[in-house]
């Protein structure tokens, strides 16, 4: 008897200890883990391993969102980028996570918003004021395209494609003498530029 006491003794200290050892192991360890998960592809074992931690509520939050995103869970990555949106709201990076599930599953309406939410945060983005620019071309709403490609161009004279798409949206606007400077220093950059070329023929 004396013997078994013993033995469910040790037993039980060997699971204290092991709880103990799992409860101790470092924030930054699961996340290290977490991202030798993700390079090698595992991106359903990395969700795993985040969705029960306790804490860094925020972090978490983000790269379940990217995570989810990666393992083409959009509408589970929509959530939790915005679950990251609700605890940090002038978080760029949140919101800027949130734009690539909305954008995969097509939801122009809900990341035109997004975009607006950024600008408001942050004005002068030049990747979200080319993007929200190209929502407004496409839907040939070109006084409003022209608005974000102009600024876009006043932080980088020399950027191809905001040259590129305001060459074409002062087009549409028959403006057609500030079009073909556009084109022309589309040209500069890509000498060869087809759709350039094509633009000054029309002008021409």
């Amino acid at each position: 008897m004396e013997s078994l006491k013993k033995t469910i003794a040790i037993v039980m200290l060997l699971v204290v200890c092991g709880v103990s050892a799992s409860a101790q192991v470092s924030p930054s360890k699961i996340f290290e883990n977490n991202y030798a998960k993700e390079a090698s592809g595992d991106y359903q074992g990395a969700i795993n391993d985040l969705v029960g931690l306790n804490g860094f509520d925020y972090h978490k939050s983000l790269r379940l969102g990217w995570l989810n995103y990666l393992n083409k869970n959009f509408d589970a990555s929509i959530y939790y980028y915005q679950q990251a949106v609700k605890l940090r709201p002038k978080a760029v990076e949140a919101l800027l996570g949130l734009c690539n599930p909305l954008d995969a599953l097509g939801k122009t309406d809900q990341l035109e918003a997004t975009y607006k939410k950024i600008l408001a945060i942050d004005p002068m983005n030049s990747k979200i004021n080319y993007a929200l620019g190209n929502i407004y071309y496409y839907q040939k709403k070109f006084v409003l395209a022209e608005k974000y490609f102009d600024l876009v161009i006043s932080l980088y004279p020399f950027d191809y494609y905001s040259n590129l798409m305001s060459g074409w949206t002062k087009y549409f606007l028959n403006k057609k003498n500030e079009a073909k400077i556009l084109f022309n220093t589309v040209l500069i950059i890509s000498p060869t530029d087809k759709s350039a070329r094509e633009g000054l023929a029309l002008i021409n």
